[in-house]
């Protein structure tokens, strides 16, 4: 699709428009990280400080999940039965020593 001089001219007149923005944009984001940075220093927030912060919340989100509540509580009693289990096998099996002597 071939342009006329004009539609070009109008085309190249948004670019510059809108990469201008771009650039000032690009800026003000810049100026608002070095705000942000002050700031959290300002405050004693340090990265590590940040990351254990974020880590803790993370692991708190995983450990309220469903997800997690249902695994929890099917290796519960999984446990469970296994411990009954492996007590009825150690009852049976001294049952049968007793009975060899």
């Amino acid at each position: 699709m071939a342009l006329t001089e004009e539609e070009q001219a109008e085309l190249n007149s948004e670019l510059a428009k809108v990469e201008d923005e771009i650039q000032t944009l690009s800026q003000v984001l810049a100026a608002k990280e070095k705000q942000v940075a002050e700031i959290k220093r300002k405050l004693g927030i340090t990265p590590l400080n940040e990351f254990k912060q974020n880590l803790s919340k993370g692991w708190h989100e995983v450990t309220t999940s469903t997800a997690y509540k249902k695994t929890s509580e099917t290796l519960s009693q999984v446990g469970q039965k296994a411990t009954t289990a492996f007590s009825s096998v150690g009852s049976a099996i001294g049952r049968k020593l007793e009975d060899v002597r």
